[in-house]
């Protein structure tokens, strides 16, 4: 009996041993260290394996195993902006750009003992920065198997080099489509187009070998400086809409989602999973939203008080390496986002399919004429407009400025005769004339061949009565205040809609316009 209480109390104490490292190594994969400080963590990258991390430092690189992560090596690369690994002939490498565009592909290997760096010379290496000291790198990209590097400069020109590693020289093409700086470029990971983006909020899409352009995108926001990416299939663009929005866009210009995230956006990144990118706010919290579902999936939440500076995630998107301003990396644990009532709106849907909303980015001027249906002594009235309308960076809303013409004819039984020298005329006219601020809602559910708009226009307007055949102005002109709503569609270049007008004065009637617009910078 005494050696069954024994084997039952060892049991337990096996049990509860094991119990305890598990809590342990839980509690150590979350949050831990797994540096050591050299200054500003600049940037995280990990392999495609998710065997290697490199760390970016302001004078180096440190290279870790993540099995234990233990020191692979370093390297003396300063001001590294730039870390892409990639694997080529069964062989792992790293590709490093420096902020003065000085380029490096450096071997990794592997044998028994673990990883090291090969310390002869670099497998390839190039100098991208201005041969004449005339102009400085704004921006920098290379592609993942470091067959094509970017380098746009301060006078809005893009260098593309097409590496030829045989001869240890590149083939380079020079893109000058933008107008004001370019802050970011990005390559997709196949490598065949490279994204870039501008101040000015214009960015453009590049087939890699031709340097021409396949589709511009408008209405980027740029005050965060976030790069337009490509999603880790190379299927979709990502780029950022708004303080608190981003949207997922194809290779012809077409928003297929437009998503509010309910917080600042600070950093967009695509992870391995295409169908997935982590997005970090404001409130140091780095989301991770599905591009299927258009919701956030998981999130993971660093302390308020920390000097968060960049992150990237392993393979399977469970945990997650953040640098800090104090040199440190940590390990976090993802989280399931479990919160429903996040503000999370979807303004566009899959553009060109049936029930899809996609939003309508231009400037445009249009030119209507109309009629209204008057109240007595009027019947009816003729109606000229000219309009401004703006919706560049505030799709899918607009708002402009227009005026507008009235001409006034009077009903059969005017209660009151006119005479000119003695002689009865016909009843006057009504002469009216307005100004008015319009706004309003524009979207299309097919593909912006065809737009449903919604406007409400504010305005002041200025009426009199005129004797058109004796040119006479029969009292004082009459000022009021007006206010119209309707809704229409556009058709390509033309345009119809039906309004309800009220007027101080006239009170209220309906009318119906059709008219041309002029667009320009329209987005589809």
């Amino acid at each position: 009996m005494k050696k069954v209480n024994f084997i039952i109390f060892f049991i337990f104490l096996v049990f509860l041993n094991f119990s305890n490292l598990y809590a342990q190594d839980n509690e150590v994969k979350d949050n831990i260290c797994i540096s050591e400080p050299e200054g500003e963590v600049l940037q995280i990258s990990q392999n495609q394996a998710g065997t290697l991390l490199a760390v970016s430092f302001e004078n180096n690189v440190i290279l870790y195993d993540t099995s234990d992560y233990s020191k692979v090596g370093l390297l003396n690369e300063s001001d590294s902006v730039r870390t892409v690994f990639y694997t080529e002939n069964d062989k792992e490498y790293i590709s490093i750009m420096t902020r003065n565009g000085s380029f490096k592909v450096i071997e990794i290997k592997k044998d028994e003992g673990g990883w090291y760096l090969n310390n002869r010379e670099p497998y390839f290496s190039a100098d991208c920065s201005d041969s004449t000291q005339k102009k400085s790198i704004t921006a920098t990209a290379f592609s993942r198997n470091s067959d094509y590097i970017a380098t746009a400069f301060s006078d809005n020109t893009i260098q593309v080099h097409f590496l030829l590693r045989v001869t240890q020289s590149s083939i380079t093409r020079v893109i000058s489509e933008h107008k004001a700086m370019v802050y970011a470029m990005e390559f997709c990971p196949s490598g065949e187009y490279l994204a870039t983006v501008s101040l000015d909020g214009n960015a453009y899409i590049w087939n890699s070998h031709s340097s021409t352009k396949v589709t511009q995108i408008n209405g980027i926001y740029t005050r965060s400086r976030v790069p337009v990416y490509f999603t880790e299939d190379s299927v979709y663009i990502i780029s950022q809409d708004g303080r608190n929005s981003f949207r997922i866009s194809d290779y012809a210009g077409n928003t297929l989602y437009s998503i509010m995230t309910g917080r600042a956006i600070t950093a967009i990144r695509p992870l391995k999973d295409p169908d997935l990118i982590a997005i970090q706010n404001d409130k140091n919290e780095v989301m991770i939203y599905s591009i299927s579902s258009r919701r956030p999936v998981s999130v993971v939440n660093i302390p308020d008080d920390s000097d968060f500076t960049v992150f990237d995630f392993n393979l399977a998107a469970d945990y997650m390496y953040a640098g800090f301003i104090n040199g440190e990396v940590r390990l976090f644990e993802v989280e399931p986002y479990l919160e429903d009532n996040m503000t999370l709106v979807t303004d566009s849907s899959l553009a060109g399919k049936k029930g899809a909303v996609t939003s309508v980015r231009f400037q445009e001027v249009t030119f209507a004429a109309g009629a209204n249906y008057l109240n007595k002594p009027y019947l009816a009235s003729i109606n000229f407009s000219v309009e401004y309308r703006y919706c560049n960076k505030t799709a899918p809303w607009f708002f402009g400025l227009g005026l507008t013409g009235q001409y006034g004819f009077p009903s059969s039984d005017f209660p009151t005769t006119y005479k000119i020298r003695g002689q009865v005329v016909n009843p006057p006219s009504l002469l009216s004339a307005a100004v008015f601020v319009p706004t309003g809602f524009l979207f299309s559910p097919w593909g912006n061949s065809v737009c449903i708009i919604t406007e409400v226009r504010f305005g002041a307007k200025v009426s009199t009565l005129a004797l058109l055949s004796g040119g006479y102005i029969i009292g004082d002109s009459v000022f009021s205040a007006f206010i119209s709503g309707g809704a229409g569609m556009m058709v390509g270049f033309f345009e119809f809609n039906i309004n309800c007008e009220y007027d101080s004065v006239g009170k209220l009637s309906p009318s119906a316009y059709v008219g041309v617009n002029l667009k320009w910078g329209k987005q589809k």
